[in-house]
């Protein structure tokens, strides 16, 4: 499951996300569109918001293939 998909199924705005991570609304669509790749203290936010995300699959899985 990729950041979009995640957040459609928690039925959350880009912008809405954005708050509960703590981070501006632009970074947020950026990163979920994949126009800026995805930093360390974004993946720690998103963890520490949702301890169950398995930040791996979300963020690294397609590098694998």
């Amino acid at each position: 499951m990729d950041l979009k998909e995640f957040r459609t199924t928690q039925n959350l705005s880009q912008e809405k996300m954005a708050h509960l991570l703590g981070v501006s609304s632009s970074m947020y669509t950026k990163v979920e569109n994949g126009h800026a790749n995805v930093s360390r203290g974004f993946m720690q936010k998103l963890k520490a918001q949702y301890p169950t995300v398995n930040i791996d699959e979300m963020f690294f899985a397609k590098e694998a293939r």
